[in-house]
């Protein structure tokens, strides 16, 4: 269902800022933690004249005034985790491109190889792509104009082998990434999954306390249900499975809201009076006020409040007409009227399955959309089966004991 897929997107969403605020707060402070213990042991080496460091202390301690404006900026500035996320890895490139020039290491372009890798971690391709290029470039350019070899001069095959590690710890970050996206996806489908299965046992709960009502209908919302799909699977509407579910499902729930109706009324041998045909219709809106009420089942309102609309104007709750009516209520509309039709009742026995589908040709173009007459004589082997299996009383059995 769609609403199942914007719970699926509202999800990765959420994990995906959430991770990203921890990371930056992470990376931040993993990077303050380094320059200042670079500060520390610099500042010593230089303090005893030990000959262990060639850092300009003046860079590192700017690299700390800027980390700490940063900090600061994020405590009394409330941006987009998004924005957040691209000024860390600035500054990364920032402290990066310094500590080139500022560390004293003559393999200080060894740190550029930290940009994609840090970047990988977010699980962002374009995120990947866009600064390793801003890394590969940065390097590129300090390499040759700002060489730190000791003749001050540039190295061009050292320089390219550089360039060709650089673009190797890229590639390894690009499967770094699709390893933490294939997490982020399986965390999420899990959680999806649970909630499909809830909704499910909502259901089945759903429809035990409703056809409980009348031992005569027991099993009409699964048939109806099954023959809607046999009608989807012939329309271009319903080949997308998020959707075959909906249909699915409001097949299933389609007169949930009769729980509200009185029993007398739903098993009322004889012709139902005026005031009593009156309660009856109140099912189509009942039914949808109760699953507006349950997430994961909102977007089943279509087939629910309207299954009971007719193709001339005629029917309840709202009198719509043609193709006003959602697709999803006139296929229900169909099954549903096949099966009330092929169903014994206290009062009557159920129509032949061909009797049944004459009453419906009758319909078409007053009570059921007339586009739907070549789709229901595609779906008859199906309609067949469906039928057959309810006729077998053995089976039924089964079937029955198996949803309860």
């Amino acid at each position: 269902m769609n609403n199942i897929e914007n719970v699926r997107n509202k999800l990765f969403k959420n994990l995906v800022s959430d991770y990203d605020q921890s990371l930056n707060r992470q990376i931040l402070l993993i990077a303050l933690i380094y320059i200042v213990m670079s500060i520390g042991w610099n500042s010593v080496f230089q303090w005893y004249n030990l000959p262990y460091s060639r850092a300009d202390l003046s860079i590192l301690l700017t690299i700390l005034v800027v980390g700490i404006g940063i900090v600061l900026l994020f405590r009394f500035a409330h941006f987009h985790t998004r924005t957040n996320t691209h000024i860390i890895l600035i500054f990364i490139i920032y402290i990066i491109v310094s500590l080139y020039f500022g560390s004293g290491y003559s393999e200080a372009w060894s740190y550029f190889l930290l940009i994609p890798i840090i970047n990988s971690l977010y699980g962002k391709r374009s995120l990947l792509l866009s600064y390793s290029l801003i890394g590969l470039i940065s390097l590129s350019t300090v390499s040759f104009v700002f060489p730190t070899s000791i003749d001050n001069t540039a190295d061009n095959i050292d320089i390219s082998n550089r360039i060709l590690l650089y673009i190797i710890v890229a590639t390894f970050s690009y499967l770094l990434l699709a390893k933490l996206n294939m997490l982020y996806n399986k965390q999420v489908n899990t959680v999806v999954e649970s909630l499909e299965k809830t909704i499910e046992q909502v259901v089945k709960s759903f429809i035990i306390a409703m056809e409980a009502k009348d031992q005569y209908t027991f099993g009409h919302s699964e048939r109806v249900s099954k023959y809607a799909m046999a009608l989807g699977a012939q329309l271009p509407e319903f080949q997308d499975p998020h959707r075959m579910k909906k249909l699915r499902l409001s097949g299933l729930l389609h007169d949930i809201g009769k729980i509200h109706v009185s029993e007398s009324i739903l098993t009322k041998p004889g012709k139902l009076t005026d005031i009593e045909y009156k309660e009856i219709k109140t099912h189509t809106v009942l039914g949808t006020q109760m699953i507006e009420k349950v997430d994961g089942l909102e977007d089943l309102k279509n087939g629910v409040l309207y299954h009971h609309e007719r193709w001339d104007g005629k029917g309840y709750p709202t009198g719509l007409k043609g193709y006003l009516i959602p697709i999803e209520a006139r296929v229900l509309s169909i099954a549903d009227a096949f099966d009330s039709m092929t169903s014994t009742r206290a009062y009557r026995d159920g129509l032949s399955m061909e009797d049944a589908l004459c009453e419906i040709e009758k319909g078409f173009g007053s009570q059921f959309d007339p586009s739907l007459k070549e789709i229901l004589e595609k779906a008859k082997p199906q309609f067949f089966e469906i039928y057959t299996a309810a006729q077998d009383s053995l089976d039924e059995f089964e079937k029955i004991t198996d949803f309860l």
